[in-house]
This record gives structure tokens, sequence and C-alpha cells, in this order.
């Protein structure tokens, strides 16, 4: 959904230049998404509560939280996309532990798999 979102984004529009004309936005979407890995939603929502809490009560907390999915939506994804998603991740967690070699031609064939899936 988030890849999606980055490559249909028209160009030069987003602030960071992520968008669908920069050459590894997949793999950049992977990589944001990785560096939460193993933080569940809850999780998150907490740490986010402890580090405002400092300035502000919770009646007045200024976190505004918004489904990502409408209620009922039961998503699966086609399994050759799960698939390749979960390769660009092993992908990404080689590369952060340095448990393998990664090759540029790996990357740009893995964003390059991942492009044709969703465009």
């Amino acid at each position: 959904m988030c890849m999606l979102r980055v490559l249909t984004r028209p160009a030069g529009s987003h602030n960071g230049k992520l968008d669908g004309e920069t050459v590894n936005a997949c793999m950049i979407v992977v990589k944001f998404y990785s560096l939460y890995r193993g933080i569940s939603a809850d999780d998150m929502n907490s740490s986010i509560l402890d580090r405002v809490a400092f300035n502000y009560t919770e009646e007045d907390c200024p976190i505004v939280t918004v489904p990502f999915f409408k209620d009922g939506c039961d998503l699966e994804l086609p399994s050759e996309l799960r698939d390749c998603l979960l390769d660009a991740l092993h992908l990404q967690y080689v590369i952060v532990t340095k448990t393998g070699e990664v090759k540029e031609d790996d990357l740009v064939a893995m964003e390059t798999r991942l492009r044709k899936l969703l465009i």
C-alpha cells in the first residue's frame, strides 16, 4: 500500500523527494518498514504517548490516530507480491545485519521486481 502510494506520487511533490522517479523508492520504503521490525502498533502508540506525556495530560494529548484500513477489511495480498515483499525484507535484513553479501545488482533486481508487481 505504502509502496504503491510512493510510486504513484507526482514527481517532485514530496519534501523528501521520495516518489516514483526515485531510483530505489521501493527499497527505501522497505528500509523504513524495517526500522519498526518487532514493534507492535500498541507498543508504538505507548512509546509515543510516553514521550508526549511529559508536556501534555492524557485528556489534551495532541495525538490523532487514523486507521490504515477500514474496519472489516480483510486484505490478502497476491502470493507473488507477498513473496516478493518477504524477499525484499530478507534482503534488507542481510544488509543491516551484514550476514551476507548484497550486490548493487541484487538491489536493482529487487526494485525492478517490486515495481513490476505493483504498477
